[in-house]
Formats: structure tokens, sequence, C-alpha cells
């Protein structure tokens, strides 16, 4: 949307806002930073599209989910950086001021898909992989990898329960997944043998071991309920 003069978003003319941008980086530390356009400029947006009456869809994330082993959207949360932080206090904002206007909030967990070229060392492990796999026939895979299991949610997924919701007249927050996980070790096997590469193990850094999700895994009952109508 278009900035008005009081530097705040134009809605007046929308039906729907479907706001996904953020710095999306979990080891970025710049905490003001990543408040200001995650957190601030969310609300300023949640804020116009209920003065106008716009109805708004919002990217969250799983990060909300911290190192916890219950993923359904009423666990307790567990952020463990700057991003998660901004996303889990935005879901808050949300819910403490919803009102008037239908506001859909996604937790999306481990997208991938085509034109992640951008995203640098933020980029999904298919993209990343099959980047190496191409350019240099070689995988960088941190050490004990086959333990580390993600949800791995195809982009195009995303796309249609944003697409699907606009047509429900439902408020809340759903997570955004497929309900399997997948191990790193297994998203290399694929690349490997797709491109004709080999793995290469390295150690796993230090600065993430505090707050690295081992495990993520979308509980869809509630979406799945939201989505067939039910």
């Amino acid at each position: 949307f278009e900035w008005d003069d009081g530097n705040m978003p134009s809605v007046m003319e929308q039906d729907w806002v479907i706001h996904i941008g953020a710095i999306s980086s979990t080891t970025e530390c710049d905490v003001d930073k990543v408040m200001r356009q995650n957190y601030d400029f969310s609300r300023q947006v949640f804020n116009a599209c209920k003065t106008y009456g716009v109805n708004l869809q919002y990217s969250s994330s799983a990060s909300v989910y911290g190192l916890g082993i219950d993923f359904s959207e009423t666990a307790p949360p567990d952020p463990r950086n700057a991003y998660a932080w901004s996303k889990y206090l935005f879901e808050r904002y949300h819910q403490q001021h919803q009102g008037g206007n239908i506001v859909q909030g996604f937790r999306y967990f481990n997208v991938y898909g085509p034109h992640e070229d951008h995203k640098g060392n933020q980029a999904s492990p298919y993209h990343q992989f099959t980047e190496q796999a191409l350019n240099a026939r070689v995988i960088n895979v941190f050490e004990n990898s086959e333990n580390f299991l993600r949800d791995f949610v195809p982009v195009e997924t995303v796309i249609d329960a944003h697409v699907r919701f606009m047509e429900l007249e439902v408020c809340g927050i759903w997570n955004v997944g497929t309900g399997k996980a997948k191990s790193f070790l297994d998203v290399a096997n694929e690349v490997t043998e797709q491109y004709e590469s080999r793995i290469n193990y390295i150690p796993f850094p230090e600065h993430l071991k505090h707050s690295y999700q081992r495990y993520t895994c979308a509980d869809m009952t509630n979406f799945n309920k939201a989505y067939s109508g039910v």
C-alpha cells in the first residue's frame, strides 16, 4: 500500500491487506531494528486496517515455539531471539486489540520455494543445498543433522492458505506447515541424488546452540478445521 502524509499506511480503499514483510533473520542482533520493522510497523498496519475496517492477514512464525515440543497454537510460547520475540509480541497485540475487522495470523514453519536468492544464509536448506550442489558439487551439512528435523512447507501451500482464508470470515492465528518433519540430512540427500554431489559435514556453530530449534512439526488440527469450514 501507499503511505499518506502522516507516514501511516493508506489502506482506505483496500478489502484486504496481506502483510508478510519483515526482517526474517533469526541471527539479527540489532534488536531495535528488528522491533521497528517487525513490531512497530506491524502495529501501524494493524491500527490503520482496524480504523478503516479493512481485513488483515499477516505472517508470524513457528519460531515463537522456541525449544518447545508442543506445536499447537495454544502451546506456551518460547521465543529465543529478537525475530521470534517481534513475531510473538505482535501476535499478542493482535489478540488484545482485535475488533471490527477480520484479522488472521499465520505461523509459517520452514517455507521453501523459488526466488530465495535475496535471502542469503537465511534461505531454506533446499535452496542453499541446491546452490552449493550446482556451484561446487559439495553440500555443507552440520554434524548430527540427522537429528535436526523441521516441518518444511512449500511456498505454494502458504499462498493457498492465504487465498482460502480470505474466503472465511474467521479471526485467529493458525499454523501453516505440513504436519510432517524431515531432517536436514534427508533434505541434503535428496539434493545430492538430484544433482550428483556429495555431503561434507561441518561443526555446528557455537552461537546457535542456545536458540536453535532442533525439531518443529506443525499441529495442523485447527488449521484443517478452519480450512474446511468446520
